[in-house]
């Protein structure tokens, strides 16, 4: 692992309630991107707009359209009328039909901008790509000329629209030349690769022990997965001592994966290591499983007669 890992401050990518939040479009020259500059990152215009406001003029330029051909209907049918009672009426049945659509365009308006937006990203789909490959491109310059945090900014930015393991890897890689701290703006389930990675089991080993409320299911069944390959690593004890202490703040992940959870227990800090026996001790289906016959042996042990495991006392997190 680095050993000259740098202090630096993180951005924080603030939460978007849809992936496509951040992307946005040139109305000039129709490149798309994730960057959050005030100019075309293409042609340098300041014409960046996010791609839902774009679905939306879109949407409304054909609700316009809609309602004049509907008014130039009506016109001509009042043009050809042959007298003035026909003219009125075809008028009066116009004018009722163009209020009839406004309101049907008006109550639709959102539903009908969120088709329009599934139809750009389907009619648009190779120039969207393009753009976020150009966006990792000028992220991995920033990383070249050894703007590494503005790079990994970039990076993870695009890695919420473009999900794959080389994109995962490279940001894992960055990550590793960083001095993490719990106060950072970090994720974890995202990065994780489909297949083995020693960077991907080395970050979670580092997430669990400063953030261990990130080791949930995905990481567990990840790092359960490749136990064998872990522990083949420099550092793989380490990882597997972690990851279970971190595993012991839910009596779910006790219960789901106890035969892990035994192979490490011995090893567990003396605090983590109370609460686990603690959380097995009052719990009558636990007590029952091998898991509680070996936490009392280490119990007996390594700490005889210790009041902190008496069984009483609440439960730390």
């Amino acid at each position: 692992m680095n050993t000259t890992k740098q202090a630096v401050q993180l951005p924080i990518l603030e939460p978007s309630r849809h992936n496509y939040d951040r992307l946005r479009v040139c109305r000039k020259c129709g490149r798309f991107t994730i960057l959050m500059e005030e100019s075309c990152p293409s042609c340098g215009k300041m014409k960046l707009v996010p791609v839902i406001r774009q679905a939306r003029a879109q949407t409304l330029r054909r609700m316009f359209n809609e309602l004049l051909i509907t008014l130039m209907l009506t016109i001509a049918a009042v043009l050809i009328s042959s007298d003035m009672r026909l003219m009125a009426l075809f008028a009066a049945a116009g004018l009722v039909l163009l209020v009839a659509l406004f309101l049907v365009q008006r109550r639709s308006v959102e539903g009908a901008t969120l088709r329009e937006l599934g139809r750009l990203f389907r009619r648009q789909r190779s120039d969207i790509y393009d753009g976020l490959v150009e966006d990792q491109r000028i992220g991995v310059e920033e990383v070249r000329s050894g703007h590494e945090v503005a790079g990994y900014h970039i990076l993870r930015q695009t890695a919420v629209l473009v999900q794959n393991d080389r994109l995962r890897l490279a940001l894992l890689s960055l990550l590793q030349n960083f001095r993490l701290r719990s106060d950072m703006d970090l994720e974890l389930d995202s990065l994780i690769t489909r297949d083995f990675d020693p960077l991907v089991a080395e970050y979670i080993g580092e997430m669990a022990r400063i953030k261990r409320d990130r080791i949930k299911e995905r990481s567990i069944r990840y790092i359960i997965a490749h136990e064998p390959k872990i522990l083949q690593m420099e550092q793989g004890w380490s990882i597997l001592v972690s990851v279970t202490s971190a595993m012991v703040r839910m009596k779910r992940y006790i219960a789901t994966y106890p035969g892990f959870i035994r192979r490490y227990a011995r090893h567990l800090p003396k605090e983590r290591f109370v609460r686990l026996y603690r959380i097995v001790q009052a719990d009558a289906e636990l007590l029952q499983d091998a898991l509680a016959q070996d936490l009392e042996v280490i119990r007996q042990e390594l700490y005889p007669n210790d009041p902190e495991l008496d069984g009483k006392g609440a439960v730390q997190s």
